[in-house]
């Protein structure tokens, strides 16, 4: 079983883009995440796509995907202006694919048929983008209160509904799918998966939020080699993203020797001879 680990840019947003290299290299991981939502840093602080990738490449790190695209359901002339930048510029740094994230915010007031009508307009609108520039979108439902889309059984019916299957693929994030309770997987249609932990046996499922995900730990609530022995026995040969947004993980003084353990963790459980399969 071959894995494939990439550190996303939220495993230390605080890193210059040199230090998070070092970091990753140190830790041990082939790949990263870059995100375009970083306060002063790449994307948004305007550095050149070809020159974050001559960093990469000689650190021999590849990209397994640029994160994200907000938004795409709600789409607007500014959204398709936004797509095409970010699309652009993932394309130049050789980045596989863009994840794809949907409206979430609580107050969005759409009904379900709003949602659904809205889901299928972006993906439809977004395809010939994607095609154009030649890379993938990485569909992520996310399981957040306010969320409209939450569960992978709307994704990919929408992605069905217009002909996508050539331009979309699922991002499964192992905490969506714990926060949610979603109840259908679909491992052939995934180019992406997220994973982090929890720890917290306070708050429920739903109750969790972004700054709770830490590292892969040995008391994990998500789950996490579960949800991937089983996707991985699916057949799933992609990434597998590390993604935490805990503040004290990020900036933790012994963050490499972290995560280091984080991922030694999960490739052992994941070579174990332990079957999983989703109920």
């Amino acid at each position: 079983m071959t894995i494939q680990f990439a550190m996303n840019r939220t495993c230390a947003p605080q890193l210059r883009l040199e230090e998070f290299i070092k970091l990753t290299t140190n830790v041990g991981v082939g790949a990263v995440e870059i995100r375009n939502d970083v306060p002063e840093r790449e994307f948004m602080d305007g550095s050149k796509a070809e020159d974050i990738l001559a960093k990469l490449n000689e650190a021999k790190l590849k990209v397994a995907s640029v994160n994200a695209l907000q938004r795409f359901n709600e789409w607007t002339k500014e959204r398709e202006t936004e797509a095409k930048s970010l699309l652009s510029f993932a394309a130049r740094l050789g980045a596989p694919g863009v994840v794809l994230c949907p409206v979430h915010n609580p107050d969005h007031g759409w009904s379900i048929p709003d949602a659904e009508r809205n889901l299928r307009n972006g993906l439809k609108q977004l395809r010939p983008i994607l095609k154009g520039i030649g890379i993938m979108g990485y569909v992520e439902p996310l399981g957040m209160m306010g969320s409209t889309m939450k569960f992978q059984s709307m994704a990919v019916e929408a992605i069905e509904d217009v002909d996508g299957w050539d331009a979309y693929q699922l991002c499964y994030d192992t905490f969506q799918f714990f926060r949610c309770r979603d109840a259908v997987v679909y491992p052939e249609r995934i180019g992406l998966i997220h994973m982090s932990g929890i720890v917290r046996p306070d708050l429920l499922p739903q109750e969790q939020t972004e700054p709770d995900r830490v590292l892969v730990e040995a008391v994990d609530c998500v789950e996490n080699i579960k949800q991937l022995k089983a996707l991985l026995s699916a057949g799933y040969v992609g990434y597998v993203s590390m993604e935490p947004f805990n503040p004290l993980v990020q900036n933790s003084t012994t963050l490499c020797e972290e995560l280091q353990n984080s991922f030694a963790r999960v490739n052992s459980g994941l070579l174990s001879d332990t079957v999983c399969r989703f109920d």
